[in-house]
Protein backbone atom coordinates (compact mmCIF):
# COMPACT_ATOMS: atom_id res chain seq x y z
CA UNK A 1 0.00 0.00 0.00
CA UNK A 2 1.27 3.68 -0.17
CA UNK A 3 2.28 5.16 2.46
CA UNK A 4 3.38 8.67 1.47
CA UNK A 5 0.18 10.16 2.98
CA UNK A 6 1.19 8.63 6.12
CA UNK A 7 4.63 9.75 6.23
CA UNK A 8 3.86 13.43 5.34
CA UNK A 9 5.42 15.65 8.15
CA UNK A 10 2.62 18.12 6.92
CA UNK A 11 -0.36 15.94 8.19
CA UNK A 12 -0.89 17.41 11.19
CA UNK A 13 -3.72 15.08 12.38
CA UNK A 14 -1.76 12.08 11.97
CA UNK A 15 0.15 14.06 14.13
CA UNK A 16 -2.33 15.16 17.10
CA UNK A 17 -3.22 11.18 16.59
CA UNK A 18 0.35 10.26 17.33
CA UNK A 19 1.22 12.61 19.88
CA UNK A 20 -2.26 11.63 22.23
CA UNK A 21 -0.65 7.50 21.49
CA UNK A 22 3.07 8.99 22.67
CA UNK A 23 2.17 10.95 25.65
CA UNK A 24 -1.63 9.45 26.90
CA UNK A 25 -1.15 5.38 25.96
CA UNK A 26 -0.79 4.36 29.31
CA UNK A 27 1.17 0.55 28.16
CA UNK A 28 2.70 -0.56 25.67
CA UNK A 29 1.47 -1.00 22.41
CA UNK A 30 1.46 -2.19 18.62
CA UNK A 31 0.09 -0.89 15.88
CA UNK A 32 -0.01 -1.98 12.42
CA UNK A 33 -2.79 -2.33 9.24
CA UNK A 34 -4.99 -5.30 8.50
CA UNK A 35 -5.92 -4.98 4.67
CA UNK A 36 -9.88 -5.65 4.00
CA UNK A 37 -11.68 -5.23 0.65
CA UNK A 38 -13.15 -1.99 1.92
CA UNK A 39 -9.40 -0.63 2.77
CA UNK A 40 -6.70 -0.57 5.59
CA UNK A 41 -7.80 -0.82 8.92
CA UNK A 42 -5.52 0.90 11.74
CA UNK A 43 -5.82 -1.56 14.90
CA UNK A 44 -4.11 -0.65 18.24
CA UNK A 45 -3.12 -3.18 20.23
CA UNK A 46 -1.99 -4.04 24.12
CA UNK A 47 -2.07 -6.58 26.39
CA UNK A 48 -1.13 -10.68 26.07
CA UNK A 49 -0.92 -12.09 22.77
CA UNK A 50 -2.17 -15.19 24.42
CA UNK A 51 -4.85 -13.39 26.80
CA UNK A 52 -8.38 -13.67 25.06
CA UNK A 53 -9.60 -11.39 22.63
CA UNK A 54 -11.23 -8.06 23.19
CA UNK A 55 -12.09 -5.85 20.23
CA UNK A 56 -13.05 -1.96 21.21
CA UNK A 57 -14.76 0.37 19.04
CA UNK A 58 -14.50 3.80 19.33
CA UNK A 59 -16.94 6.95 19.27
CA UNK A 60 -17.51 8.67 16.00
CA UNK A 61 -14.54 11.39 15.08
CA UNK A 62 -12.67 9.86 18.24
CA UNK A 63 -10.66 7.39 17.08
CA UNK A 64 -9.17 4.29 18.96
CA UNK A 65 -7.10 6.96 20.94
CA UNK A 66 -10.53 7.78 22.96
CA UNK A 67 -9.97 4.29 24.68
CA UNK A 68 -6.51 5.63 26.57
CA UNK A 69 -8.50 5.77 30.15
CA UNK A 70 -9.73 2.33 30.31
CA UNK A 71 -6.78 0.44 27.75
CA UNK A 72 -4.33 -0.34 30.84
CA UNK A 73 -7.08 -2.15 32.89
CA UNK A 74 -8.54 -4.15 30.53
CA UNK A 75 -4.41 -5.40 28.69
CA UNK A 76 -4.56 -6.86 31.90
CA UNK A 77 -7.23 -9.78 31.09
CA UNK A 78 -7.57 -9.74 27.99
CA UNK A 79 -5.66 -8.75 24.30
CA UNK A 80 -7.35 -5.54 24.23
CA UNK A 81 -7.66 -5.24 20.27
CA UNK A 82 -8.94 -0.72 19.53
CA UNK A 83 -10.54 -1.30 15.65
CA UNK A 84 -10.22 2.53 14.09
CA UNK A 85 -13.60 2.18 12.08
CA UNK A 86 -13.11 2.09 8.70
CA UNK A 87 -14.57 5.64 6.97
CA UNK A 88 -14.57 7.58 10.32
CA UNK A 89 -12.15 10.02 10.79
CA UNK A 90 -9.06 8.26 12.43
CA UNK A 91 -5.87 6.13 10.26
CA UNK A 92 -7.84 3.84 8.64
CA UNK A 93 -7.76 4.29 4.89
CA UNK A 94 -11.13 3.79 2.81
CA UNK A 95 -10.53 2.32 -0.35
CA UNK A 96 -14.25 1.13 -1.60
CA UNK A 97 -17.94 2.80 -0.21
CA UNK A 98 -19.55 0.97 2.20
CA UNK A 99 -22.98 0.89 0.99
CA UNK A 100 -25.11 -0.55 3.80
CA UNK A 101 -25.51 -2.17 7.07
CA UNK A 102 -24.29 -5.52 5.89
CA UNK A 103 -21.10 -4.09 4.03
CA UNK A 104 -20.05 -2.33 7.47
CA UNK A 105 -20.48 -5.58 9.12
CA UNK A 106 -18.58 -7.69 6.79
CA UNK A 107 -15.62 -5.33 6.93
CA UNK A 108 -15.35 -5.79 10.31
CA UNK A 109 -15.99 -9.41 10.13
CA UNK A 110 -13.18 -9.74 7.16
CA UNK A 111 -10.69 -8.24 9.93
CA UNK A 112 -11.75 -10.42 12.70
CA UNK A 113 -10.96 -13.17 10.11
CA UNK A 114 -7.59 -11.67 9.49
CA UNK A 115 -6.67 -11.53 12.93
CA UNK A 116 -7.51 -15.38 12.89
CA UNK A 117 -10.05 -14.64 16.24
CA UNK A 118 -13.40 -17.13 15.34
CA UNK A 119 -15.10 -15.61 18.91
CA UNK A 120 -14.64 -12.63 20.90
CA UNK A 121 -16.13 -9.75 23.18
CA UNK A 122 -16.72 -6.36 22.38
CA UNK A 123 -17.55 -3.24 23.38
CA UNK A 124 -18.17 -0.05 21.73
CA UNK A 125 -19.18 3.44 22.49
CA UNK A 126 -21.28 5.28 20.44
CA UNK A 127 -21.05 4.99 17.08
CA UNK A 128 -19.17 1.86 18.11
CA UNK A 129 -22.06 0.24 20.01
CA UNK A 130 -24.18 1.17 16.86
CA UNK A 131 -21.40 -0.99 14.96
CA UNK A 132 -21.75 -4.00 17.31
CA UNK A 133 -25.41 -3.82 17.74
CA UNK A 134 -24.83 -3.98 13.93
CA UNK A 135 -22.49 -6.70 13.74
CA UNK A 136 -24.53 -9.06 16.01
CA UNK A 137 -27.23 -8.69 13.44
CA UNK A 138 -25.30 -10.44 11.13
CA UNK A 139 -22.58 -12.44 12.64
CA UNK A 140 -24.04 -13.26 16.02
CA UNK A 141 -21.55 -16.56 15.93
CA UNK A 142 -18.32 -14.22 15.88
CA UNK A 143 -19.38 -12.45 19.73
CA UNK A 144 -19.33 -14.15 22.86
CA UNK A 145 -20.09 -11.26 24.65
CA UNK A 146 -20.66 -7.15 24.05
CA UNK A 147 -21.10 -3.72 26.00
CA UNK A 148 -23.02 -1.06 24.59
CA UNK A 149 -21.98 1.97 26.11
CA UNK A 150 -23.71 5.22 25.15
CA UNK A 151 -25.16 4.15 21.63
CA UNK A 152 -25.21 6.35 18.72
CA UNK A 153 -29.31 5.71 18.06
CA UNK A 154 -29.65 2.05 17.77
CA UNK A 155 -32.73 2.28 20.80
CA UNK A 156 -34.23 5.62 20.04
CA UNK A 157 -33.19 8.84 17.34
CA UNK A 158 -30.92 11.62 18.57
CA UNK A 159 -32.25 14.56 19.53
CA UNK A 160 -32.66 17.28 17.20
CA UNK A 161 -29.81 19.09 19.63
CA UNK A 162 -27.52 16.35 18.23
CA UNK A 163 -27.94 17.68 14.82
CA UNK A 164 -27.48 20.97 15.76
CA UNK A 165 -24.14 20.65 17.88
CA UNK A 166 -22.16 18.64 15.42
CA UNK A 167 -22.90 20.70 12.94
CA UNK A 168 -21.59 23.56 14.58
CA UNK A 169 -18.48 21.14 15.93
CA UNK A 170 -17.88 21.45 11.76
CA UNK A 171 -18.50 25.40 11.34
CA UNK A 172 -15.10 26.34 13.38
CA UNK A 173 -13.16 25.47 16.14
CA UNK A 174 -15.03 27.31 18.87
CA UNK A 175 -16.85 25.12 17.80
CA UNK A 176 -15.37 21.41 18.59
CA UNK A 177 -15.51 23.00 21.73
CA UNK A 178 -18.67 23.97 22.44
CA UNK A 179 -19.95 20.15 21.49
CA UNK A 180 -17.22 18.59 24.18
CA UNK A 181 -18.65 21.37 26.75
CA UNK A 182 -21.87 20.43 25.75
CA UNK A 183 -21.56 16.29 26.10
CA UNK A 184 -19.63 17.15 29.21
CA UNK A 185 -21.11 19.89 31.20
CA UNK A 186 -18.43 20.69 33.07
CA UNK A 187 -18.02 17.57 34.90
CA UNK A 188 -14.87 16.66 33.11
CA UNK A 189 -12.54 18.14 31.10
CA UNK A 190 -11.28 16.83 27.66
CA UNK A 191 -7.34 16.47 27.89
CA UNK A 192 -6.02 18.82 25.49
CA UNK A 193 -4.40 16.70 23.27
CA UNK A 194 -7.32 14.44 22.79
CA UNK A 195 -9.39 18.01 21.83
CA UNK A 196 -6.56 19.07 19.58
CA UNK A 197 -6.39 15.50 17.48
CA UNK A 198 -10.56 16.65 17.02
CA UNK A 199 -10.05 19.97 15.84
CA UNK A 200 -7.41 18.88 13.61
CA UNK A 201 -9.83 15.79 12.50
CA UNK A 202 -12.35 18.25 11.70
CA UNK A 203 -10.79 20.85 9.84
CA UNK A 204 -7.34 19.16 8.25
CA UNK A 205 -7.19 17.02 5.27
CA UNK A 206 -5.47 13.85 6.34
CA UNK A 207 -7.07 11.02 4.45
CA UNK A 208 -10.37 11.77 4.92
CA UNK A 209 -12.80 9.25 3.40
CA UNK A 210 -14.94 9.40 0.23
CA UNK A 211 -17.52 12.47 1.87
CA UNK A 212 -20.40 12.27 -1.12
CA UNK A 213 -22.51 10.14 0.80
CA UNK A 214 -23.87 11.19 4.42
CA UNK A 215 -23.97 7.97 6.96
CA UNK A 216 -26.97 7.86 6.48
CA UNK A 217 -27.64 6.66 3.09
CA UNK A 218 -25.08 4.58 3.85
CA UNK A 219 -27.32 2.87 6.36
CA UNK A 220 -26.48 4.57 9.89
CA UNK A 221 -27.29 6.07 12.31
CA UNK A 222 -30.23 3.41 12.31
CA UNK A 223 -32.35 2.68 15.47
CA UNK A 224 -32.72 -1.12 15.54
CA UNK A 225 -36.56 -2.64 15.14
CA UNK A 226 -38.04 -4.58 17.13
CA UNK A 227 -37.88 -8.18 15.84
CA UNK A 228 -34.14 -7.24 15.01
CA UNK A 229 -33.06 -6.75 18.28
CA UNK A 230 -35.17 -9.63 19.87
CA UNK A 231 -33.25 -11.87 17.31
CA UNK A 232 -30.06 -11.05 19.28
CA UNK A 233 -29.30 -14.43 21.60
CA UNK A 234 -25.68 -12.13 22.91
CA UNK A 235 -25.05 -11.83 26.16
CA UNK A 236 -25.39 -8.16 26.50
CA UNK A 237 -24.08 -4.96 29.04
CA UNK A 238 -25.90 -1.70 27.95
CA UNK A 239 -24.55 1.29 30.02
CA UNK A 240 -26.84 4.50 29.90
CA UNK A 241 -25.60 8.04 30.92
CA UNK A 242 -27.69 9.54 33.43
CA UNK A 243 -26.45 12.93 31.84
CA UNK A 244 -26.66 11.92 28.21
CA UNK A 245 -27.78 14.87 25.93
CA UNK A 246 -27.64 13.17 22.90
CA UNK A 247 -30.99 11.42 23.08
CA UNK A 248 -33.36 10.50 26.51
CA UNK A 249 -31.65 7.93 28.49
CA UNK A 250 -35.19 7.38 30.23
CA UNK A 251 -36.75 6.85 26.91
CA UNK A 252 -33.73 4.18 25.95
CA UNK A 253 -33.62 2.51 29.44
CA UNK A 254 -37.31 1.55 28.40
CA UNK A 255 -37.17 1.25 24.84
CA UNK A 256 -33.62 -1.28 25.30
CA UNK A 257 -34.60 -3.27 28.87
CA UNK A 258 -36.70 -6.16 27.60
CA UNK A 259 -35.42 -5.90 23.63
CA UNK A 260 -33.07 -8.90 23.68
CA UNK A 261 -33.21 -12.29 25.39
CA UNK A 262 -29.90 -11.57 27.20
CA UNK A 263 -29.95 -7.82 27.82
CA UNK A 264 -28.89 -6.21 31.13
CA UNK A 265 -29.94 -2.69 31.19
CA UNK A 266 -27.99 -0.09 33.42
CA UNK A 267 -28.41 3.44 34.18
CA UNK A 268 -24.82 5.04 35.10
CA UNK A 269 -25.50 7.77 37.39
CA UNK A 270 -23.61 11.57 37.15
CA UNK A 271 -22.27 11.20 33.38
CA UNK A 272 -23.28 11.59 30.10
CA UNK A 273 -22.36 9.88 26.67
CA UNK A 274 -18.57 9.55 26.89
CA UNK A 275 -18.34 7.55 31.04
CA UNK A 276 -15.45 5.47 29.40
CA UNK A 277 -13.47 9.04 30.01
CA UNK A 278 -15.95 10.47 32.48
CA UNK A 279 -15.66 7.57 35.37
CA UNK A 280 -13.01 5.49 33.51
CA UNK A 281 -12.17 2.98 37.06
CA UNK A 282 -16.07 2.25 37.86
CA UNK A 283 -16.29 1.64 33.88
CA UNK A 284 -13.76 -0.14 33.97
CA UNK A 285 -14.27 -2.38 36.36
CA UNK A 286 -18.14 -2.85 35.81
CA UNK A 287 -16.82 -3.86 32.40
CA UNK A 288 -14.34 -6.10 33.45
CA UNK A 289 -17.16 -7.80 35.93
CA UNK A 290 -19.87 -8.13 32.98
CA UNK A 291 -17.14 -9.84 31.19
CA UNK A 292 -15.53 -12.43 33.69
CA UNK A 293 -19.15 -13.49 34.99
Amino acid sequence: MNTSKLDDPQNSYLQSYDKVLQMLWPITFSSYFVDTSYGHTYIIESGGKLSPPLILLHGARMSSTMWYPNIEEWSKHYRVICIDILGDKNRSISEKKFTNRSSYACWLNEVLDHLQINKTNIVGLSYGALHTVNFLSFFPQKVNKAVLISPAATYIPFNPMFYSYAMGMVSNKEGVKSFLEWVFDNRYTVDPLIEQQLIAGTFENAFPPNQEETQTERGFPYVFKDEELAQIQTQLLLLLGEKEVMYNPEEAFCRAKNSSPHITVEMVKGVGHLMSMEKPKQINKRVLCFLEK
